[in-house]
This record gives C-alpha cells, sequence and structure tokens, in this order.
C-alpha cells in the first residue's frame, strides 16, 4: 500500500473519527414531503449522507381493534448530518425531500446534543421510548371504545401491554374499569 497515493489518503481521511476538526459536518432538520420520510432517509443514504430518522410505537384503534404501529417521532421532519457547502444542493434536490429547515436560503443547524438526547431514549428496537404522562390520581377521558366520552380517574398500569385501571364515578361509586392506555387521553 502506497501512502502517497491519493486514493489511500483520501480512504485514511474518511476512516477518521467523526470528531475530527477538520469535519464540517453538522445536524440539520430536513423537512419531508408529508409520508416521505423513509423515501428521503433512503434516498439521503444512498447519497452517503448520515440520516436519522427518530420512530416510535403508535396505538391506533381501528375496526374494533387496537393496532400496533411504528410511525415517525416527528412526522414530516429528519435529521441529517452533513456538509452544507457540499451536500445542501443534493439534499435540497433529493426525492421525498421539501426543504432544509433555516432562515430564508441559510439552513440552521441543529445542536448534536439534541439529536444524541433522543437517541439515547432508544430502546433495543431502536424505537424511541416516550414517558407516559399519566400519574395516580389524574383526571382522563375515554377518546374511543364503548366508554367514549366518559372521564374518570386514572388509577394504576395493570401490564407493560397497555392496560390500565380507570376509576369512573357510576351511580354515586366508583367503579374500576380495566382499559387500554390508548384508549385514554390526560385531560388538562
Amino acid at each position: 500500500m502506497n501512502p502517497t497515493n491519493p486514493i489511500n489518503q483520501i480512504n485514511q481521511m474518511n476512516l477518521r473519527n467523526q470528531k475530527d476538526p477538520g469535519d464540517l459536518r453538522q445536524w440539520f432538520v430536513v423537512q419531508t414531503k408529508p409520508g416521505n420520510e423513509l423515501r428521503a432517509e433512503t434516498n439521503l443514504s444512498n447519497q452517503a449522507i448520515e440520516v436519522f430518522l427518530p420512530l416510535c410505537k403508535a396505538f391506533q384503534y381501528s375496526n374494533g381493534k387496537m393496532l400496533s404501529r411504528v410511525k415517525p417521532l416527528f412526522p414530516n421532519y429528519l435529521f441529517a448530518r452533513l456538509d452544507t457547502d457540499a451536500h445542501y444542493y443534493k439534499v435540497k434536490w433529493t426525492r421525498g425531500v421539501c426543504k432544509v429547515l433555516g432562515s430564508g436560503n441559510e439552513p440552521i443547524p441543529v445542536s448534536g446534543k439534541v439529536v444524541e438526547a433522543i437517541k439515547s431514549r432508544m430502546g433495543e428496537d431502536n424505537l424511541v421510548i416516550l414517558k407516559d404522562p399519566l400519574e395516580k390520581g389524574n383526571l382522563v377521558e375515554f377518546t374511543s371504545g364503548p366508554f367514549k366520552g366518559l372521564t374518570g380517574i386514572f388509577d394504576k398500569r395493570m401490564s407493560d401491554q397497555g392496560r390500565v385501571r380507570i376509576l369512573l364515578s357510576m351511580i354515586g361509586a366508583d367503579v374500576p374499569v380495566q382499559a387500554s392506555r390508548w384508549l385514554i387521553k390526560k385531560v388538562a
């Protein structure tokens, strides 16, 4: 291997640590076209641009069944680490991308700490783990299902699969009802 060969020099530069002071890449927020987050992620990755699309698990009540699905944490947005001088126009005209967020034509970088904070909350399945805001005694409302529109008091979580116990005030007494966590929402 000849160290003076320009190709070897380029390969050595590419193998350097990402925290290299000569590395001009920064994180930016890229707005995608609606529903095209995965397409934009794939197309940017194919151009050797580092991309981070945080995903989370969501539950949807459909046709009487609770369905689990994976969706973007920030719909229509993803993070891309790029050097604006070298990659800006590549990213801007990539299929699935709407624009790089910024002021006018000047993209504004996002702190790497923001991206690291989101990555630190990822679980084994590479999904971001969201903290559940429900605590004992919170007033909650049923958003769907047979109790839709009724309010009650959150009592406790019954299982890791999303079952909770709600105390409904019926006929002068608090009646405990078990339901899916995704059928209720916290009332401000």
